[in-house]
């Protein structure tokens, strides 16, 4: 089947992209605006297959999956998927660069300036400018950020906020002399500088393993307005043996059981498995996809393809247990997400000690009260600046920090991260003294596959 998919794959060349087959089992498909490389991998009598997307543009992976060869149909299905987002690329080749001042006057002629400069240079840059308080509604469709220096004290904050993009203040030298050849080479300099250093930083990991003596692969899905991201873990007896990240547009149930398939195809076997999901969790195996608001019963449907043990989790809810591991000195804890861009988020709950997950798996679906509080706008469109994010955050947590009084409160949320201004702004609210310790959280996805396997655990009765 490897023989044949491979010589399908370079049947189907076309004009958007050419085909290299690079050795026997490496195939690239070489486009001006990304590039995507096609593994083959053989174990044993089996393969698995592995599509990476690479942009030309800023050199990150745009798209990752792996799967066992196994189903022709289900592997061209796959091939046709990722060529799609290949080709899709060719509409976000352009550098895209928003600049930014008080009120977006000065910034909004030199961007046009700029934008001359870099047509007569031949270079595939774009130049906008908005006024400040409108950069986090626009910020989405942008690769860098540059401010103008009269608004230089936003630096931090914007770099803060915005950990995924470049954040720049722009020379006060170039700013005043609206040296757009400068400022070209400048953006030129920082972006070459901001790519290599995002490809050497590691994620920041915090494994705490439990000791056990089970073979556990947890499964994490995160979902934000542009990609689902897939984490997966396999824990054998308290060590990590592999993990991986799946990096897709749109998500569905094959590419689940792609991860396991080929988790089985390198390590012979799995104990149990868990999942962590958004959306409401019922009896730890019925899902609420949070799109269809539909329920399917995962636990029933990998259980009987797999004959393993399957745990369903809300995702939040695998969050805290994760971080109640980081941190047993606190024995009542909220863990509240907040994805960018999106206005309602979830929050996991320990109180006394237990997960709290409630009547058919409700606890913490902020989106059933969130939008019926006195906010002073909808909550999608607060969520697109500083203040209004503070807003949301702040009044998600106010009904859950008073039900449940907790000692510490666990916060992902990447417009929020001053934990002192979302402290003082519950001081309005609560005394003090009766306030949690604050922790903000860059990265969750240790935390979620960490909390999942000690769930598993706790599920078959093992500590």
């Amino acid at each position: 089947m490897k023989d044949d998919f491979i010589a399908w794959i370079k049947n189907h060349q076309n004009d958007e992209y050419q085909v290299e087959q690079v050795d026997q089992d490496v195939i690239q498909l070489n486009s001006d605006y990304g590039k995507s490389t096609i593994r083959f991998t053989d174990i044993e009598e089996s393969t698995v297959v592995e599509f990476t997307i690479v942009s030309n543009k800023d050199e990150t992976v745009k798209f990752y999956l792996h799967f066992e060869l196994k189903d022709e149909g289900h592997a061209k299905q796959l091939y046709d998927e990722m060529v799609e987002t290949l080709v899709a690329l060719k509409n976000h080749k352009t550098i895209e660069v928003l600049l930014s001042c008080s009120a977006g006057l000065t910034t909004s002629m030199f961007a046009q300036m700029l934008n001359e400069t870099a047509q007569s240079l031949h270079l595939d840059y774009h130049f906008n400018a908005v006024s400040y308080l409108n950069i986090y509604e626009e910020v989405e469709k942008y690769d860098a950020v540059m401010i103008a220096p009269q608004i230089g004290y936003m630096l931090k904050k914007l770099q803060d906020t915005l950990p995924d993009k470049l954040v720049l203040q722009i020379p006060t030298a170039l700013f005043a002399a609206y040296d757009a050849f400068q400022t070209i080479q400048f953006i030129q300099d920082e972006l070459t500088n901001f790519n290599k250093l995002r490809k050497k930083q590691k994620e920041e990991r915090c494994v705490h393993c439990m000791q056990h003596k089970k073979r556990i692969l947890s499964i994490a899905i995160l979902r934000n307005q542009t990609q689902t991201r897939i984490y997966y873990r396999l824990y054998d007896k308290s060590k990590i043996i592999d993990e991986n990240l799946i990096i897709k547009q749109i998500m569905n149930i094959y590419d689940l059981y792609d991860i396991i398939d080929t988790i089985l195809l390198k390590h012979q076997y799995i104990d149990l498995i868990g999942i962590a999901s958004p959306g409401i969790v019922s009896d730890d195996k019925q899902l609420k996809d949070p799109t269809t608001e539909k329920y399917i019963d995962m636990k029933q449907d990998f259980e009987e393809k797999y004959h393993t043990p399957i745990f369903v989790y809300n995702n939040a809810n695998a969050a805290v247990v994760g971080f109640s591991l980081e941190h047993p000195e606190y024995n009542s804890i909220i863990f509240h997400s907040q994805p960018f861009g999106f206005g309602v988020g979830g929050q996991g709950i320990i109180a006394n000690g237990r997960i709290i997950t409630g009547k058919n798996g409700l606890a913490g679906e902020v989106k059933y009260f969130l939008e019926r509080m006195q906010l002073s706008d909808d909550c999608h469109k607060l969520i697109l600046n500083e203040q209004g994010a503070i807003e949301v955050v702040t009044k998600a947590l106010l009904p859950a920090i008073a039900l449940v009084g907790p000692d510490a409160v666990a916060i992902r949320s990447p417009m929020t991260p001053d934990m002192n201004e979302i402290k003082c702004h519950l001081a309005s609210f609560i005394p003090k003294e009766f306030l949690p310790e604050f922790f903000y959280i860059k990265e969750v996805s240790s935390y979620m596959l960490d909390g999942l396997t000690k769930l598993c655990l706790d599920c078959i009765g093992e500590k």
